[in-house]
């Protein structure tokens, strides 16, 4: 087969990396997707980093053995250990890109030029400081505040997505990072789990712009399939699913984003 032909890896480390997939099937909607969640390990942003990069290697080893043309990192929590000399740039031992969720949206916040900028993420993700350590060594004017949650992941893995735990939680992360910093316009979901309950982000604060980063990430991976000549020239546009853990979660995403009418899906286990 032809690279081109090959599919776009997309990783999580759950269903969240499914708004990604939205947003790159709205733009590439031939590409074929292999998605890999790795749910029975989830959450990863209460993990050590040495965990999450052995268990993200065991991911990248999988879409290797796959022949995927690209990955789509597209969990920020993983993106946080890619390009780290912590972490020894693992990325680099596999036969892909792997573009980060993360990067793509600070090129964004540091074109518009905020002042500030909220990020609502996992613990792992605030602790690490990847946000503010990339916008302020472009731009060291614009401030960003991180806000942490422990369990607004693993919440939405559990598929209540209307149920009261979320609502407070999520009412909890805006409340914390307005009331330490009112003036904030512009907040980023920095968890892919999280544009899944976007509307109630919204409802929590009416006047926030909340940035989903996954259309930065998506253009990203068709910048990179153009400058490589490796848009495909077939018409299928299928996805494959697989899951280390429960599949009816993906079931209850797929139809929350608006996923499983058009799209072909086939669900496995890895």
């Amino acid at each position: 087969m032809s690279k081109r032909n090959l599919a776009i890896g997309v990783i999580d480390s759950g269903v969240g990396g499914l708004t990604s997939v939205a947003t790159i099937k709205k733009i590439l909607p031939k590409e074929n997707i292999i998605y890999c969640g790795d749910n029975g390990n989830a959450p990863y942003g209460n993990r050590s980093g040495q965990e999450i990069v052995q268990l993200t290697s065991r991911i990248f080893d999988f879409l290797q053995k796959k022949e995927v043309k690209v990955v789509a990192v597209a969990c920020n929590t993983i993106s946080s250990t890619l390009n780290s000399d912590e972490f020894n740039h693992y990325e680099k031992n596999f036969g892909f890109e792997a573009i980060s969720v993360i990067a793509p949206v600070v090129e964004d916040v540091l074109k518009k030029n905020y002042e500030q900028v909220g990020v609502v993420a996992t613990a792992f993700t605030i602790k690490t400081g990847r946000y503010q350590q990339l916008i302020q060594n472009r731009n060291k004017n614009i401030q960003v505040y991180g806000e942490p949650s422990r369990k607004l992941a693993e919440l939405i893995e559990q598929g209540d997505l209307q149920g009261s735990a979320i609502k407070d939680e999520v009412q909890s992360l805006v409340r914390n990072l307005l009331t330490a910093h009112p003036h904030l316009k512009e907040i980023i979901l920095g968890c892919t789990h999280y544009p899944i309950v976007q509307s109630q982000f919204e409802a929590a604060a009416p006047g926030v712009q909340f940035i989903n980063p996954a259309l930065d990430q998506a253009l990203a991976v068709q910048k990179y399939l153009e400058d490589n000549h490796l848009i495909t020239d077939c018409n299928q546009g299928e996805m494959q699913i697989y899951t280390s853990g429960e599949e009816p979660i993906y079931h209850t995403v797929l139809d929350e984003l608006g996923l499983s009418k058009d799209l072909p899906v086939h669900l496995k286990t890895f």
